[in-house]
């Protein structure tokens, strides 16, 4: 475990506030490595990590200020280009079993259990589909990207 010689101006990392960031000296690099940056967080693998957050959220090192703007608009889009990912991934695989099974009817290769199931299928597809439109949109929203009103993904149905 390192020894810290001194610590100073903590910021929240994130808007969870999970973990933060200081200037630190360690006793052992002091001359070697001065004052750095450092993350702590409650998870760190390293005792000294863990010991650091937990020293800041007490106010040891004075009060712990909020993320940066440029933090929390790279947060913000980082979570949005997954998002967007994830539903164009999902658009896609639903858009093959629609396509499949159009194809199966359309060729009255369908069994009635499958004929059945087309308009839950439609329905996903199209609920995924505006998703998605709701998340093309979020950068117009009033106060983009620190504050941010997240649409809600669609509900998968269960299976009965």
């Amino acid at each position: 475990m390192l020894t810290v010689k001194s610590a100073r101006a903590p910021r929240w990392n994130n808007a969870e506030h999970t973990s933060l960031n200081l200037q630190v000296t360690f006793a052992e690099t002091a001359e070697t490595l001065g004052e750095m940056p450092f993350t702590a967080s409650p998870e760190d693998n390293e005792a000294h990590g863990r010991d650091l957050f937990a020293r800041a959220v007490a106010l040891e090192f004075g009060p712990v200020q909020e993320p940066s703007s440029e933090v929390v608009a790279q947060a913000t889009l980082r979570t949005l280009y997954r998002l967007q990912a994830q539903a164009s991934a999902t658009i896609a695989t639903q858009q093959v079993a629609l396509a499949t099974l159009q194809d199966a009817l359309r060729l009255e290769l369908a069994t009635a259990a499958e004929a059945a199931t087309l308009p839950l299928k439609q329905a996903q597809l199209d609920a995924w589909c505006a998703y998605r439109v709701y998340l093309s949109r979020l950068d117009s929203q009033p106060g983009f990207p620190a504050s941010v009103e997240w649409p809600a993904p669609p509900v998968e149905p269960t299976a009965v």
